[in-house]
C-alpha cells in the first residue's frame, strides 16, 4: 500500500507499516459495514490504539477516506495495467475487451470499495484538489487511454470530430483535453469518455443487481459481447480517418 523508499529510516518504515495496517482494517470495516458506518474510533480499537493516537496518522475521517480512495484507484490501476501488459501482443479489440473485463471483475470483487470510488458521493466529503485521489484516478484513466488509442496515429486522433457542432462544447472539450490528456484531440477525448461511460454503465448495472436475470456465465458473456461491439466501433472510428 504505502510506498517506502529503500533509504527510509526505521521510524519511517514503522509509520508506513502502521498506515498500511490502518488502511487494511478500514477496508475491512468498509466491506462489512459500509462507508456511512466507517468510524475512526472503531478502526483505532481494532488496530490496538486510541483514537487520539490514530490522529497522528489520519487527522480526520476525511483524511482516512482520501487514503482509501487513493488506495482503491491505485490498486485498480495496477490490476488494469497488469492485464494490459499481459495482452500487449493480442489484437486491438481483444486487448480492449480483456482490460474492460478486468475492470468489471475488480468491481465485483471489491464492491464496497468500487462504490466508494465511483458510486454515490459521501455526504460532506470532498477530495482535496490536486491530492492523491485525483492522481490515483488519473492512473486508471491513463491505462484505458493507452489501450484505446494503441496503434492510432496522431493524424487519426486529431481527425476524430467533436460529437456536436456546439462552439461552447468544443471549447470545453478542448480545455479538458489540454488539462487532462494533451495527446488527445477534443473529439478523441469525447469518444473516450463515451466509451468509458458505456463500460462503466454496464458494470454498475451488474454491480447493483440490475442484470440478475442473466444467470451463470451469461452476464460475463453479455459484457464480452457488448465490449466487442464497442471495440469494433472504435476500430471503425479509427479507420475512418
Amino acid at each position: 500500500m504505502s510506498v517506502v523508499k529503500p533509504s527510509a529510516s526505521l521510524r519511517e518504515r514503522r509509520r508506513a507499516a502502521t498506515i498500511d495496517e490502518i488502511i487494511g482494517v478500514a477496508l475491512r470495516h468498509l466491506a462489512e459495514h459500509g462507508v456511512h458506518e466507517l468510524s475512526l474510533r472503531a478502526v483505532a480499537r481494532e488496530v490496538g490504539m486510541t483514537v487520539q493516537a490514530l490522529y497522528h496518522y489520519f487527522d480526520s475521517r476525511d483524511a482516512l477516506l482520501t487514503a482509501l480512495i487513493a488506495h482503491g484507484n491505485n490498486t485498480l490501476a495496477d490490476t488494469l495495467r497488469a492485464t494490459a501488459e499481459a495482452h500487449r501482443d493480442a489484437g486491438y479489440v481483444e486487448r480492449c475487451v480483456a482490460v474492460s473485463l478486468t475492470y468489471r471483475e475488480w468491481a465485483l470483487r471489491n464492491k464496497p470499495l468500487f462504490l466508494l470510488l465511483y458510486g454515490n458521493p459521501v455526504p460532506g466529503y470532498a477530495a482535496p484538489e490536486g491530492g492523491p485521489t485525483m492522481m490515483a484516478g488519473r492512473r486508471v484513466a491513463e491505462v484505458f487511454a493507452e489501450v484505446v488509442f494503441a496503434g492510432w496515429t496522431a493524424e487519426q486522433i486529431a481527425a476524430v470530430p467533436v460529437p456536436a457542432a456546439d462552439p461552447a462544447l468544443t471549447a470545453q472539450l478542448t480545455g479538458a483535453a489540454q488539462a487532462m490528456a494533451p495527446h488527445l484531440s477534443p473529439g478523441a477525448l469525447a469518444q473516450f469518455l463515451g466509451a468509458w461511460a458505456q463500460l462503466h454503465g454496464l458494470v454498475m448495472l451488474d454491480l447493483l443487481n440490475h442484470l440478475r436475470w442473466l444467470e451463470g456465465d451469461a452476464a460475463t458473456e453479455y459484457h464480452r459481447a457488448m465490449l466487442v461491439q464497442l471495440g469494433d466501433r472504435l476500430v471503425a472510428l479509427r479507420d475512418a480517418h
